[in-house]
C-alpha cells in the first residue's frame, strides 16, 4: 500500500515536471513573437516608398495607386485559403511561409522595373499577408491558454504592435540612409534579410495549436463566417453605424501614408531625409494610440470628443493643400498620422459593447475586410486626382473628413 502510495507521488511529481517544463517551452513563444514582430516590420523601403515605385520602377502615380488596389483585392481574395492553412495545418507554419515569401518577394520585386513583375510580386505579398493576418494573434492567444493567461492577450497583443512599429520606425530612416551608398532598389534587396530572419524564428516556435481540442465534427465554414458577421452588421444598426463612421474616415485618413513623400519632394526635401520623417510617423502613432484611451476615460461627451478628434486630420490635410514652408509642412503630417491612425482606439469600447453573440471575431474581421474594400476601391480615384493636382487631393480629403465628422450619425451612449 506505501508503495503504491509512494508510486502515484512519484508520478504527480514526474507530471508537475512535464507540465513545467512545457510551459516554458511555450512561455518562449511570447519573448519570440516580440522578436518576430520586430523583424517583420523591417520594411526599409517606407522611407523611399514613391521614390522606388515611381523613378526606380518609372510608374506613373495612379499605376501605383492600381497596383495597391490589386494588392487589397488580392490580400481578400486568400484570407481564407490561408486561414485554412493556419487552422489545419500549423499556426507557426504559416507565420513561417509569410516570412520566407516576403523575404523572397524583395529579392525579385528588386529585380528589374518591369509592371508584370511588380505585379507577381505584389500577389506573393499579398499571399504572405493573408497568411500572417490574424494568425499571430491566434498563435499568441493558444499560446496563452497553454499557460492559463488568456486575460494578457490584450497586453501581449499590444506589445507586439509596439514591437512592429518600431521595427518599422528604425527601418525607415536605415533605408533612407542606404541610398547614400546603394541604389534604391538594393534598399527593398535587403529587406531579405529581416524577413528572412523573422521566418527563422517563426519556425523555433513551439505550435500550441494541435494540443488544444477542436471541434472536429462541426469545422467553421469560413464563407459561412462572413456572412454571419455581415448578417450582424445589417440587423444591428448601432454596430452598423459605428463600424462604417470608423472605416470610411479611416479609409481616407489612409492615403497620406501613399501621398505625404511627394509632398516633401515638393517641399524640397531630400531623400535621405524621407526615412526620419516616416519614424516620426511611426513614433507619433505609438504615442497618440497609448494616450487616447487615458484621455477617453476622463471625457463625459465622448460623441463630441470624436468630432473634434476626427476635424483635426481634416483641417491637417486642408491646411497641407496651402502650406509650402517645411517645418509646418512636416508637422501637419505628423499630427494626420497621429490624430487619423488612433481614430479606431475610441469606437473600440462600443464597437466590442454592442456585439451581440459570441461571434466577435468574425465580426471584428467583416469589419476590417469592409474597410479594406472601401480603400481598394479609392486607390485609382486618388490616383487620378493626384495626377491632375496633389494640393487639391489634399483638399478634397480634408473637406469630406470634416463633412463626415460634422454628420456623424454616431451618439454619445454608442461609443
Amino acid at each position: 500500500m506505501l508503495e503504491l502510495k509512494e508510486k502515484k507521488e512519484e508520478q504527480e511529481f514526474d507530471a508537475l515536471n512535464v507540465q513545467a517544463l512545457e510551459g516554458i517551452k511555450f512561455k518562449s513563444n511570447i519573448w519570440k513573437s516580440y522578436l518576430f514582430h520586430f523583424f517583420m516590420g523591417g520594411h526599409f523601403i517606407a522611407g523611399v516608398l514613391i521614390v522606388f515605385f515611381m523613378t526606380w520602377g518609372k510608374l506613373s502615380f495612379v499605376e501605383v495607386m492600381f497596383l495597391q488596389s490589386y494588392f487589397t483585392i488580392m490580400v481578400f481574395a486568400f484570407e481564407i485559403p490561408c486561414g485554412a492553412i493556419a487552422d489545419y495545418i500549423s499556426r507557426k507554419f504559416s507565420l513561417f511561409l509569410g516570412g520566407l515569401t516576403i523575404a523572397i518577394t524583395a529579392i525579385v520585386y528588386s529585380s528589374t522595373p518591369n509592371l508584370g513583375i511588380f505585379i507577381v510580386c505584389e500577389t506573393l505579398w499579398a499571399f504572405a499577408e493573408a497568411l500572417l493576418s490574424g494568425t499571430d494573434s491566434a498563435l499568441t492567444y493558444d499560446t496563452l491558454k497553454k499557460l492559463g493567461r488568456e486575460k494578457e492577450v490584450a497586453k501581449i497583443s499590444a506589445r507586439n504592435s509596439s514591437f512592429f512599429l518600431i521595427g518599422i520606425g528604425l527601418a525607415g530612416p536605415l533605408g533612407s540612409l542606404f541610398t547614400l551608398f546603394m541604389p534604391v532598389q538594393y534598399v527593398v534587396s535587403v529587406m531579405f534579410f529581416p524577413f528572412f530572419a523573422a521566418a527563422i524564428i517563426a519556425l523555433t516556435l513551439k505550435e500550441p495549436n494541435h494540443d488544444l481540442k477542436k471541434n472536429s465534427e462541426n469545422p467553421e465554414k469560413y464563407l459561412s463566417v462572413l456572412k454571419s458577421g455581415i448578417k450582424e452588421l445589417k440587423n444591428n444598426k448601432i454596430l452598423r453605424i459605428l463600424a462604417f463612421d470608423l472605416v470610411i474616415v479611416d479609409a481616407i485618413v489612409f492615403f497620406i501614408i501613399w501621398t505625404y513623400q511627394l509632398y516633401l519632394k515638393e517641399l524640397g526635401i531630400q531623400v535621405v531625409y524621407f526615412g526620419f520623417v516616416a519614424a516620426s510617423l511611426t513614433v507619433m502613432q505609438i504615442i497618440f494610440t497609448n494616450l487616447v484611451p487615458k484621455l477617453d476615460k476622463n471625457i463625459r461627451n465622448k460623441k463630441r470628443f470624436l468630432v473634434f478628434y476626427t476635424i483635426i486630420p481634416g483641417i491637417g490635410f486642408i491646411l497641407i493643400s496651402m502650406v509650402n514652408l517645411i517645418v509646418i509642412g512636416i508637422v501637419l503630417v505628423v499630427a494626420i498620422v497621429g490624430f487619423g491612425f488612433s481614430r479606431n482606439v475610441i469606437y473600440i469600447n462600443g464597437i466590442n459593447r454592442h456585439i451581440e453573440g459570441d461571434n466577435r471575431a468574425t465580426i471584428l474581421s467583416t469589419i476590417n475586410m469592409i474597410g479594406s474594400c472601401i480603400r481598394a476601391s479609392l486607390y485609382p480615384l486618388v490616383g487620378y486626382i493626384v495626377m491632375f493636382n496633389l494640393n487639391t487631393m489634399f483638399l478634397i480629403i480634408g473637406i469630406t473628413i470634416i463633412v463626415l465628422a460634422l454628420l456623424s450619425r454616431v451618439k454619445n451612449e454608442y461609443l
